[in-house]
């Protein structure tokens, strides 16, 4: 007996809890290996962006050099900021609340097809209850009819409740480890994300002070000019 006809033995429920059980493993694995991937790069980002704070060079290049070293970026949750903020121009005081509403935004991307994994956490172990319900339904229904003349029938409905639970709670324990791992990545996404923003602001106050120096340069030198013709005279 291969295994799918033995599940099969769990009752009609199984034609649900089974493609249940694909849809679970499959979302699974592929948010594992998509956050994978972004987890990665984002921890690359970070890792430049405070090598490229730590050599004093500007925010603009900095993010230039990061786009164009890896072109998979762009891909990223963490490249679609990046290319927003570094394609428009905002106002110093403003800028915070821009990257704050951007990695939101772009952050909802990292819980694509979550919910799917939230349903069967849910949803499978109740139809294993539903399927354990209609199996000793089906048991009693037998005893009714032929008393305990047919015991074989009899635990034929109790094994088909006790796969069927069994089966609910296999989704659901799986389901639930994905989910879990899943969220421990995000979050760990959304800290690096928060780190970069502050370099980002770092790097902003950076290049304002070097621009208000630029704009000014014969302030400092005037003050002194004046100091050395006032003790002159």
């Amino acid at each position: 007996m291969t295994l799918f006809h033995f599940l099969m033995n769990g009752g009609p429920i199984m034609y649900i809890l089974i493609p249940m059980s694909v849809i679970a493993l499959a979302v699974g694995i592929e948010r594992v290996f998509v956050l994978a991937r972004e987890k990665s790069g984002t921890a690359w980002v970070l890792t430049s962006m405070r090598n490229s704070l730590r050599e004093n060079r500007h925010d603009k290049t900095a993010l230039r050099h990061v786009m164009n070293h890896d072109r998979k970026i762009n891909r990223l949750v963490v490249g679609s900021i990046l290319a927003y903020f570094q394609k428009a121009r905002w106002e110093p005081r403003d800028l915070p609340h821009v990257l704050e509403a951007e990695i939101l935004s772009e952050g909802k991307r990292l819980k694509d097809r979550m919910w799917a994994l939230d349903t069967m956490i849910t949803m499978a172990p109740l139809l294993g209850l539903l399927g354990t319900i209609m199996g000793i339904i089906s048991s009693f229904h037998v005893m009714s009819i032929s008393g305990l003349g047919k015991p074989a029938e009899i635990t034929g409905g109790v094994a088909q409740a006790l796969i069927a639970t069994a089966t609910g709670l296999v989704i659901a324990i799986v389901a639930l480890l994905f989910y879990n791992l899943s969220n421990s990545v995000i979050r760990g996404i959304h800290n690096d994300l928060e780190a970069i923003a502050r370099f980002i602001l770092v790097s902003q106050d950076e290049n304002a002070v070097q621009d208000a120096s630029r704009e000014h340069p014969g302030n400092g030198n005037g003050k002194k000019q004046g100091l050395v013709g006032a003790a002159t005279a």
